[in-house]
């Protein structure tokens, strides 16, 4: 799959989080394991190449880093 694919896919479900939680919460970076299907690393450089480029925030949550629509 294009890296532009699985841009969308993971843009689709931040923005369903980001709608069902007010922006409150986030997703884990395991909720796209299952779009992405790549080594830890190399999705972990991937979603960290899309908050590079402001398509995503990392935050650090109470238990784990959460992936959220930029403020």
């Amino acid at each position: 799959m294009e890296n532009e694919e699985l841009e969308r896919q993971i843009l689709e479900i931040v923005q369903k989080k980001h709608n069902e939680t007010g922006g409150n919460n986030g997703n884990g970076f395991a909720d796209f394991d299952h779009i992405l299907n790549m080594s830890l690393e190399v999705r972990n450089a991937f979603l960290k190449r899309m908050a590079d480029e402001k398509k995503i925030a990392i935050r650090i949550g109470p238990n784990a880093r959460m992936i959220m629509l930029p403020k």
